[in-house]
């Protein structure tokens, strides 16, 4: 009888194939057992994907997040693109609008415009204090000036009756103020005007308001050396040429050299204006920071990290220090060519 209820409570499991055509007997213990297990399995696994679920709309939740973060900066970047842009043409609007009115002011002079400028008696450098020689080179310098004029009236490309390389320094005196201004008002008259070169002149503030604005839309080609400026004056010429700067939105070509810059705010001043005026491609900075108190690697080391794209930077004969720093902002700045 025993043995009748354990025969009925076994169970004979038969593997096809096997030699034998059996293999180890299950009591139905055996396989509540078994599919006890397989549940537990079960529920495990069914745990797991629920943590793997959560885990997974966890991070759609922060995908979703990031695109949305990421489409915002997006429009923001392209507010700020859009705002940019449109700063840069109301900027450069301005800058047409104010040539024009200069330039309707010097027409009301009349058409049959003539060099007006009085001359100055070699008597009033002398009586400055000057040279014979001195006074004789101001002629010649009133001379080129007024030829200049004439000629870039007449449509010349390029003035150098600024230009004193090698030459005797031109100091600044108020009498040279009318000749200024006829020289600014050609170059404000003239379309073909294209390129102007100063150098080993000091100039005031009163010749730097009249020359760089009519400068301005015109000339892409600006050659600056040997440049000095009266200590009073150094901090109001400087923001004078680095506004000019800015706004000439046809300047491709900056020759800035042999003029020393004695802080780094000058510095900055020249340098930040170089960077907002997205037309120039080409900087030359030659020897203007050697035995000074200003940063020269600071300045270069900015140029190079604007993300602006440049054809040309020269800051030779600078002396720099801190060349490791310029060598990692270059390489920061895969536009510059």
């Amino acid at each position: 009888m025993e043995d009748d209820t354990l025969d009925a409570k076994r169970r004979k499991v038969y593997a096809p194939g096997h030699p034998r055509g059996e293999v180890t007997t299950l009591t139905l213990d055996d396989m509540y057992s078994v599919l006890e297990e397989h549940a537990r399995q079960i529920e495990t696994l069914a745990s797991a994907n629920k943590v793997l679920e959560d885990r997974n709309s966890a991070l759609e939740e922060r995908c979703k997040v990031l695109d949305r973060k990421y489409d915002a900066l997006v429009g923001k970047l392209q507010a700020e693109c859009r705002e940019e842009s449109l700063g840069r043409s109301c900027d450069k609007l301005d800058v047409r609008c104010s040539s024009l009115e200069r330039s309707i002011q010097v027409l009301k002079k009349g058409i049959n415009w003539t060099y007006s400028a009085p001359s100055i008696p070699c008597g009033h450098w002398i009586e400055q204090g000057y040279s014979v020689e001195y006074a004789a080179h101001m002629d010649e310098c009133l001379r080129r000036i007024k030829t200049d004029a004439v000629d870039i009236w007449n449509g010349d490309e390029d003035c150098s009756c600024l230009d004193y390389e090698d030459q005797s320094t031109i100091w600044h005196d108020n009498a040279l103020f009318p000749h200024y201004k006829e020289l600014a008002d050609a170059i404000q008259l003239s379309d073909d005007i294209r390129e102007i070169s100063i150098d080993n002149v000091e100039l005031h503030p009163l010749a730097l308001r009249v020359l760089c604005p009519a400068m301005e839309g015109k000339v892409t080609d600006i050659h600056m050396s040997h440049i000095s400026f009266a200590g009073p004056d150094v901090v109001e010429c400087y923001e004078i040429i680095a506004a000019s700067i800015r706004r000439n939105h046809v300047l491709e070509r900056l020759l800035w050299t042999d003029n020393h810059i004695s802080s780094d705010d000058q510095a900055d001043l020249l340098i930040k204006a170089v960077i907002d005026n997205h037309a120039i491609k080409y900087v030359e900075m030659k020897n203007c920071f050697n035995h000074s108190d200003a940063n020269g690697c600071r300045a270069l080391e900015s140029l190079m990290t604007s993300g602006r794209p440049f054809n040309w930077l020269d800051f030779g004969r600078n002396g720099l220090s801190g060349i490791d720093d310029v060598a990692a902002a270059l390489a920061t700045n895969s536009a510059t060519r």
